[in-house]
């Protein structure tokens, strides 16, 4: 099937200069983009586009399907209490409820104009394969391309922070590695729809035995999978890292042989230069989480740092508790703006053009998608499209300038992935999302109920923690990325 899209502007990388073109589609490709000779007489079905931006889908680098029942339940926690509060948000749940996470989430992101995205999805007690399927489930009916990857650790927070453990006590009894190692290689030898993959994600490093790291790894090389964990987030898991190791975790990964090009590093924030050189140098691909290190106070990621390390960055959300919104034009907006918060001068800021392409084809390269973030002959007709009748385009200055300094969500008119309109008039065709959201509200309610007593005994250590924590916090830095 063949489609023709007339008349819109498009702004694609690497240069993003916008121009009023046509987009042939064919069999989920871009096939031909520019004022297309005799378009009228193609046998193409013909959707026109004018007054519209077509860009890129923007690719979500990072994000947790699992985590949206918990949007909004806390107002002050830091990386490590959103940690001691993971037992119950990665708590039992139905398979019902996690279609539903997926499918919720697919349509948030697609309605911010995005594509794709690299879901970590935890869940407590290890991988439950019936609970991944039921995601796959909720993502290929959304139409959103998707990575995904079972969340997994064998050590606890209390372990990997030995600050907390000192305070809480160390809970015994957890999943072994190779049990863990077992379930994920499981997940990944199942058959998935066309746009979903497996991935294989060792949370945090110091979360991870040895052990588990390295049956991860021999299963991304067993099936080619991309590998995604956390990196230096936050300041007290840089430092308990930087004492288990004996070096800094990203030395730690490189020595694991982590690093390379099938790695993507989220937040990447807690780095020296020597990090920062490791990752450029092995391929390694990072993702820009600036809402998330807003909210959680984990500090700044030096974005500008990185890609002059010579590394991939891309850009992504994080999960409904610490985002809170699964909104990626939201997230790229602010990757460009918290580039500006260093005393660098102002033609060192990140540009228009590195953070789009951060949020679309960089995005793709964390997902492993070599065909994804470009509208070029040959790569997928993954396309998002925004009114230019919207008061973020009045008056049209700089398109490029204006998708990131002024256009919101709700600017995002129509979506298309693989050449399937998933979002179309700000709908979703074929799905009932009300009723799906009636249907979420009613299985939160129940899950939250079952969650109560874990919840209210992980607050308990968080408030037992938070000294020790502070503390941690105020420890000097080499490169402190919290402001004074």
């Amino acid at each position: 099937m063949r489609t023709l899209l007339t008349g819109g502007v498009v702004l694609t990388g690497p240069a993003w200069v916008p121009s009023v073109a046509d987009v042939l589609v064919e069999d989920g490709c871009v096939v031909e983009v520019g004022r297309l000779e005799g378009a009228e007489r193609l046998d193409a079905a013909r959707v026109s586009l004018e007054g519209r931006l077509v860009m890129p889908g923007l690719v979500n680098a990072h994000t947790h399907s699992h985590t949206l029942p918990a949007r909004g339940a806390s107002r002050t926690w830091t990386l490590e209490d959103s940690l001691l509060n993971g037992g119950w948000m990665s708590g039992a749940r139905s398979e019902e409820l996690a279609e539903l996470c997926a499918l919720l989430a697919a349509t948030e992101m697609i309605a911010s104009g995005a594509t794709g995205a690299f879901d970590l999805m935890a869940q407590a007690g290890g991988p439950d394969l019936a609970g991944l399927a039921a995601a796959v489930r909720g993502y290929a009916r959304a139409g959103l391309r998707v990575v995904l990857a079972p969340m997994v650790a064998d050590r606890s927070v209390h372990e990997a922070v030995p600050a907390i453990g000192g305070c809480c006590g160390v809970p015994t009894g957890g999943v072994r590695a190779e049990t863990v190692v077992a379930r994920c290689r499981e997940f990944a030898a199942q058959s998935f729809p066309p746009l979903v993959a497996p991935a294989v994600a060792p949370t945090i490093l110091a979360h991870c035995t040895p052990e588990l790291v390295a049956g991860l790894l021999a299963l991304a090389d067993e099936h080619d999978l991309r590998v995604h964990t956390h990196l230096a987030e936050s300041k007290p898991q840089a430092l308990s890292g930087a004492a288990r190791f004996g070096r800094s975790i990203t030395s730690e990964l490189a020595r694991q042989g982590v690093l390379g090009p099938r790695l993507t590093a989220a937040h990447a924030i807690w780095l020296s230069a020597e990090d920062r050189g490791l990752l450029g140098a092995t391929g390694s691909v990072a993702v820009a989480v600036p809402g998330s290190n807003l909210r959680l106070g984990s500090g700044t990621a030096d974005t500008r740092a990185l890609l002059e390390a010579g590394v991939t960055l891309a850009v992504g959300t994080d999960g409904a508790n610490s985002a809170d919104a699964l909104d990626v034009l939201d997230a790229a907006r602010l990757t460009a703006l918290m580039s500006r918060t260093s005393t660098r001068p102002a033609s060192s800021w990140l540009t228009v053009e590195e953070v789009l392409t951060a949020a679309t084809a960089g995005g793709a390269a964390a997902c492993g998608w070599d065909d994804v973030g470009r509208i070029a002959p040959g790569y997928a007709a993954d396309l998002a499209v925004l009114d230019l009748g919207a008061r973020a385009f009045l008056p049209p200055n700089d398109l490029a300038n204006q998708v990131l300094t002024a256009a919101r969500a709700a600017d995002v008119t129509d979506v298309m992935v693989a050449g399937r309109w998933v979002y179309r008039d700000r709908g979703f065709p074929g799905l009932d999302v009300a009723a799906a959201e009636e249907r979420f509200r009613e299985l939160c309610a129940a899950w939250h109920d079952q969650a109560a007593p874990a919840r209210a005994a992980a607050a308990r250590d968080v408030d037992r923690a938070a000294p020790a924590l502070a503390a941690l916090r105020a420890e000097p830095w080499p490169d402190e990325r919290l402001l004074p």
